[in-house]
């Protein structure tokens, strides 16, 4: 608990910087190295647009039996941005898991096109979906299966991992990737974690799915946590331009209870997690609230099975 505390307690300086910049990333410690922890990193080329770039921290310590705990991240990109060597640097290294961002290989923070293709699922009729602003969607089967069937087997190729203590992480849009292999049966991950899903996607279908599956007892009892910012909606964008006036008719129709409400469904169901709210937060600050408290509570487990 300390752990997390102390982690959390790094978000007030981060907090002035949580938007997304219009400013290219700088490097990253998969572009310099590491002091800290060991790095590997591999691209796997995509259709189109940029190759997935993931990147892996690995602890400078024997694997445990059965395979260290693991986090997968996704907008790896912006992940990097905040796993330096100074923040590695005040984690307990004996508890460290193995960190595996998903990334593109871009120096953008947040990859829209490729991510809203990726992350997010078809439509109510399994056909592919286009968000607000017209970029296409609907490829969250596509991406999880590459997600299992490509990117993991070249991750445990090289470093033994325990999947048995593996999370999946992500935010927004990454968040609603996460509901979807929450979702899946044949889900890899032991634990899902999802921050701010953007739940108005094609106008509230997928959650209206996600729903029904729930009350239908078709989902696996497998840790299930939402997090969001207390001011999301409070502090919510509202630009001029036409096609993001969309998006916010679009996410102002959405209940604003949708994620309460969610979550109550999923204890009800017996789906063990729980809701955390940053207070204060607005959407996008929410985004480095969340990974960090994640990265936190990883470095507070033990290595007992």
């Amino acid at each position: 608990m300390r752990l997390v505390l102390a982690v959390l307690a790094m978000l007030a300086p981060l907090g002035l910087a949580a938007q997304p910049s219009p400013e290219p990333l700088g490097p990253s410690i998969l572009d310099t190295d590491s002091e800290v922890v060991d790095v590997w990193s591999f691209t796997l080329p995509a259709e189109e647009g940029p190759a997935d770039r993931i990147g892996v921290l690995i602890p400078r310590r024997g694997a445990p039996e059965g395979g260290f705990p693991v986090l997968f991240l996704l907008d790896g990109q912006a992940v990097m941005e905040l796993l330096s060597d100074d923040f590695l640097a005040t984690l307990d290294p004996a508890r460290m898991p193995v960190i595996v961002t998903l990334g593109y290989d871009t120096r953008q923070r947040f990859a829209g096109d490729a991510r809203t293709r990726d992350y997010t699922p078809p439509d109510a009729e399994g056909g592919p979906a286009a968000d607000p602003r017209g970029r296409p969607g609907g490829g969250a089967a596509a991406f999880l299966e590459r997600l299992r069937s490509e990117i993991l087997p070249e991750v445990t190729s090289r470093v033994a991992l325990d999947m048995d203590r593996s999370a999946l992480w992500g935010h927004s849009y990454a968040g609603l990737f996460v509901l979807w292999a929450a979702a899946d049966p044949a889900s890899p991950f032991a634990r899902h974690v999802s921050a701010s899903p953007s739940l108005w996607w094609d106008h509230g279908s997928f959650l209206g799915q996600l729903s029904a599956q729930i009350a239908a007892g078709g989902w696996r009892p497998r840790r299930l946590d939402l997090h969001k910012g207390e001011l999301e909606r409070a502090r919510a964008s509202n630009p001029d331009n036409p096609n993001a006036q969309k998006l916010v008719k679009m996410r102002a129709a959405l209940p604003e209870g949708a994620l309460e409400a969610l979550n109550a469904e999923l204890r009800e169901a017996g789906v063990p997690g729980q809701l955390t709210i940053f207070l204060g937060l607005s959407h996008g600050e929410t985004f480095r609230a969340s990974v960090l408290r994640v990265v936190g509570e990883a470095f507070s487990a033990t290595e007992a099975r």
